[in-house]
């Protein structure tokens, strides 16, 4: 007997996910915005306010544009102006320079 079923749920969380996995990113980890603005990858996935994937980033510095809100609906929390959203594409891993201590 052969039994063989594989469906996968579609979602855009699974989406989202592949698209940080092929980035070699996860949310929590610390990124740049096209090699500028340094922060932490707090949320990724589809929004209301643009179609796409997006990125969520809440910036160490206050020269983003939001809290991690926009409009009503709220993708992540943060302090106001350390949020900023770009789209995935513009993101990537920030490579850790100078000698680490630990």
């Amino acid at each position: 007997g052969s039994s063989g079923s594989s469906g996968l749920p579609n979602s855009d969380h699974t989406t989202s996910r592949a698209m940080l996995t092929s980035l070699g990113l996860k949310l929590g980890d610390r990124v740049v915005i096209a090699g500028q603005k340094v922060g932490t990858l707090r949320f990724c996935g589809t929004t209301e306010f643009a179609s796409g994937q997006w990125a969520g980033i809440e910036l160490d510095e206050p020269e983003g544009k939001n809290n991690g809100s926009v409009g009503r609906v709220q993708y992540f929390k943060c302090a106001p102006k350390y949020g900023i959203f770009a789209p995935l594409s513009k993101i990537s891993k920030l490579k850790d320079s100078g000698p680490s201590s630990g």
